[in-house]
């Protein structure tokens, strides 16, 4: 999404050695570190697993330090939502992660995550100070926040995790070489009846040379071994962890709006969720394009929805109007806003839930799929 419910303050993106070098990096974390000492804020440096963002992320955590600014560093790669949590869970002011979210896997960038308005990347007249790097030895314990562990344990409080893990499916997992890598295998573990098979969790700076963004020609592996191996489902988690994909047990991609709609209707169902679902117009040759009738899928949900050209635009006239998030807020390219959980988008936790949703339905999602269907094509 271009529009974010907990605001990007200012992104900078640039073509990694063209534009995205040391120096750059560096002059904007000179002129972000003056206005965060001009307003006494702290800040949460995070970043993704793009090239050396490790390395960036530890040399701007030093520099913030040394201009005055309260800074603390992930520990290790960090998907956008679970930064978002830490910053509601006050870990810090602001936060700034050295990501370009799911572009190309030759350009870098800086994202500036903060409530407070004015503050801006754009690099300062002034020559940053001369730091070795890359940085030597491990940054002190103190100086160091587990940015992920606050994130599961917000995900384990949210999603039923025991129900997906007590019920016999097998779920596929395509972590596009990002951030969001592991969480899965790490909620639901070993022991239990359902099978989480992790593909592309090795941190790959070049993202097997295509955008790590769950789109159509992204996905071929995952659809091949969901439906050669007869699993229940897969999901793909785009790199920075905000847009997902769900594919049915016979490689079907669903397109988001239905996937929106699908995991609406289930939060109505089972969470009593009342409001307004946002989701994109289907796109051409879905099978929820042309003329469906929605009035039914309202009736059977007792939920709004709006059907939008730009959601993003939508949502934020939603926002600024009533000051209440839609129940669900879907995009074309696959980000998942979750109301009642988040004011961001987060891909992970809406593949939880629609992992939650499968595994209440007895492992049937093709089921649940033919009904909506035949639901919306009503005439």
């Amino acid at each position: 999404m271009s529009v974010r419910y907990r605001p990007y303050a200012q992104v900078w993106e640039a073509v990694v050695a063209a534009d995205f070098t040391l120096d750059q990096v560096r002059r904007r974390g000179v002129a972000i570190a003056g206005q965060l000492v001009e307003r006494g804020l702290s800040c949460l440096v995070a970043y993704d697993t793009r090239f050396m963002g490790s390395l960036f992320a530890r040399d701007l955590v030093t520099l913030l330090q040394m201009q005055g600014v309260r800074a603390w560093v992930a520990a290790a790669p960090a998907p956008l939502p679970a930064v978002y949590h830490a910053l509601d869970q006050r870990v810090a002011d602001t936060a700034l992660c050295v990501s370009a979210g799911n572009r190309t896997y030759y350009v870098n960038g800086l994202v500036l995550l903060a409530d407070a308005s004015g503050l801006s990347l754009e690099p300062a007249g002034v020559a940053p100070p001369s730091l070795p790097f890359p940085p030597a030895g491990d940054p002190p314990a103190e100086q160091v926040v587990d940015v992920r562990e606050l994130y599961l344990k917000a995900l384990r409080d949210v999603v039923e995790i025991d129900l997906i893990r007590r019920t016999s499916m097998t779920i596929f997992v395509d972590a596009m070489n990002g951030a969001g890598a592991g969480i899965f295998p790490a909620l639901l573990g070993e022991s239990g009846q359902t099978r989480a098979i992790e593909i592309n969790r090795e941190h790959d700076p070049l993202f097997a040379r295509v955008p790590p963004a769950p789109l159509e020609n992204s996905l071929n592996r995952l659809k091949k071994l969901v439906r050669e191996s007869d699993s229940h489902l897969g999901l793909a988690i785009s790199a920075d962890g905000t847009a997902m994909a769900l594919i049915d047990k016979h490689g079907e991609q669903l397109d988001p709006a239905e996937t929106g709609m699908l995991l609406a209707a289930y939060l109505a169902r089972q969470h009593r969720q009342r409001g307004t679902v946002v989701v994109p117009a289907p796109a051409a040759g879905t099978p929820l394009a042309g003329p469906a009738h929605l009035t039914a899928w309202e009736d059977a949900t007792g939920l709004k929805i709006e059907v939008a050209a730009d959601p993003e635009a939508r949502l934020t006239k939603l926002v600024e109007r009533d000051r209440l998030l839609p129940v669900l807020a879907a995009t074309a390219d696959g980000q998942f806003m979750l109301g009642r959980y988040a004011r961001y988008p987060d891909g992970i936790l809406a593949g939880l839930l629609c992992a939650e949703m499968v595994a209440r339905s007895g492992g049937n999602l093709r089921d649940l799929i033919d009904a909506q269907r035949k639901q919306l094509l009503r005439t």
